[in-house]
């Protein structure tokens, strides 16, 4: 019985195989959402492509491709995706409501010694005024949120 090595083995692979390890790696992506496994899921099919192009690769050569392309489309989709992606996207403020509102302005409802009511979309925050108070149902604008307490302002 001859043994064979690993690279010799590597070697002998088809490019079916690569396009099989690729769909495996980019199925295991799926199932995580690391959104790592899928660029060394790109380069084994670029390996596929490049085995079907040029057969005569030795298996270390194939070792060192796979490797480096891993690594380049890694590196390269990690940048083009803060650059361009979801990756950049500022902070969100999806379970913060009293961030929401920060910018938008408020009916005023009752206002005494710096400290009162607005309402916004029909529900009532407490405020804090940081200048000049306003009378009940004129509007002011909304500058911090402080928890449930909402910093506001003239709207000028």
């Amino acid at each position: 019985m001859e043994s064979v090595s690993l690279f010799d083995w590597i070697a002998g692979l088809s490019p079916w195989w690569w396009v099989a390890f690729g769909i495996g790696l980019g199925a295991l992506e799926m199932a995580t959402g690391s959104f790592f496994l899928i660029w060394p899921a790109l380069a084994a099919i670029a390996m596929a492509i490049n085995i079907a192009i040029g057969p005569s690769f030795s298996g270390e050569v194939i070792v060192i491709l796979y490797a480096g392309l891993s690594i380049v489309l890694t590196f390269l989709g990690r940048f083009m995706m803060n650059r361009f992606g979801d990756g950049a996207a500022p902070e969100t403020t999806l379970n913060q409501r009293s961030a929401q509102v920060v910018g938008r302005r408020a009916k005023v409802l009752s206002h005494e010694h710096g400290e009162g009511v607005v309402e916004i979309d029909g529900v009532r925050w407490k405020a804090v005024w940081t200048d000049t108070a306003e009378q009940p149902g004129e509007l002011v604008r909304i500058d911090k949120a402080d928890g449930m307490v909402l910093r506001v302002s003239n709207p000028t």
